[in-house]
């Protein structure tokens, strides 16, 4: 999800201010056995793999995890035809390829409320990291746009799979512009979304990137929520910002040598060449990934989350229509469950 922080959110959030899941361990093209399928979570994957690291690792972490069912992958925001080719050469090399992976439509950088391209940043940049699925064509995506694929797939089987949503929601707008009501089909929806309590570096709540970056689809993803009947999860900054991959575990993780480790080793790569200012790579989205998995991590809190004319969020404690509010997290734990995760697997062709 492109959570964006350091230079990219500063640079974003700061000019906007003054202008305004291991499926099973199976052989190429097998399916899941059927038996150990019904007990997993289905989960719909929505993400913008190749701004910010931290979608590979949350692609990662649900490939490589046997609790999660992963029915499908949708790719947003900006670049789309850009990102479909890294999510699908991260299954091709983990074995994975009967997930369909379907992509959204192109948009600005920066979209604002009325639908419009902000003016200033209104070009995506060709992102380094996708350069390592740069003229992979062992799989294509999906010919059915993303956000037909979601309200399809959610009508099939309501109250049965997760929308797991770590990016600008722009593929989430256009779905609920084809069903308003698509959104309460889902079992629950849970998003890398917002800031609550505190906001990039531990400072303030601040305007979070998944909500600025499509402020138009953010607007229409908040309407559906304050309609009701859907069980939201959101994953803001507060549990998110913080939680970070030392040097040490991505030593690990780079020595491992599987093909999985090894894919998002060199996106880590790629990325750090790009953001020169950063080595740390932030967790945002593997997080939300995280309360899928281990909720025991979490500290929660219910209430209203609303999304202001200036893209904040705004939460009431206790108001109506209820979401659920991770403000509190036990990172030392989830970065060892997570590097446990990725070293105990062995995904392959």
């Amino acid at each position: 999800m492109s959570k964006r922080i350091g230079r990219k959110a500063d640079w974003c959030a700061g000019l906007l201010a003054t202008s305004l899941l291991l499926v099973p361990m199976v052989p190429a093209l097998a399916q899941p056995d059927s038996a150990t399928t019904a007990e997993r979570e289905k989960v719909l994957f929505d993400c913008d793999i190749g701004s910010d690291i931290d979608d590979a690792y949350a692609l990662a972490l649900l490939l490589a995890s046997p609790e999660i069912e992963l029915v499908g992958i949708t790719v947003g925001h900006a670049r789309t035809a850009d990102r479909a080719p890294l999510a699908l050469r991260m299954l091709w090399e983990a074995g994975l390829q009967y997930i369909p992976v379907h992509v959204g439509r192109e948009t600005a950088l920066v979209v604002t409320r009325d639908g419009t391209p902000h003016e200033q940043f209104s070009e995506a940049p060709y992102n380094r990291q996708f350069h390592w699925a740069r003229g992979f064509d062992e799989l294509k995506p999906q010919a059915r746009p993303a956000a037909e694929f979601i309200v399809d797939t959610l009508n099939a089987a309501p109250g049965e799979i997760t929308l797991l949503t770590v990016g600008p929601v722009t593929n989430i707008g256009d779905a609920l512009e084809l069903d308003p009501d698509v959104l309460t089909k889902a079992k629950r929806v849970v998003s890398m979304y917002g800031s609550i309590r505190s906001g990039y570096d531990g400072g303030d709540a601040q305007r979070e990137w998944n909500v600025l970056a499509d402020a138009a689809s953010s607007k229409l993803f908040d309407a559906g929520v304050q309609a009701g009947g859907t069980d939201v999860v959101y994953i803001p900054l507060d549990v998110t910002d913080h939680v970070r991959l030392d040097a040490e575990r991505r030593l690990h993780l780079h020595m491992r040598g599987t093909p999985l480790t090894d894919a998002v080793t060199a996106l880590y790569s790629l990325w750090r060449n790009e953001e020169r200012s950063q080595t740390t790579p932030r967790l945002f989205d593997a997080v939300a990934v995280g309360y899928l998995l281990w909720p025991d991590l979490f500290g929660l809190e219910h209430g209203r989350v609303t999304v202001d004319e200036r893209s904040m969020t705004l939460f009431e404690r206790g108001g109506e229509p209820t979401s659920t509010v991770a403000l509190e997290i036990d990172d030392a734990a989830f970065i060892e469950r997570l590097v446990l995760r990725f070293l105990e697997q062995n995904l392959s062709r």
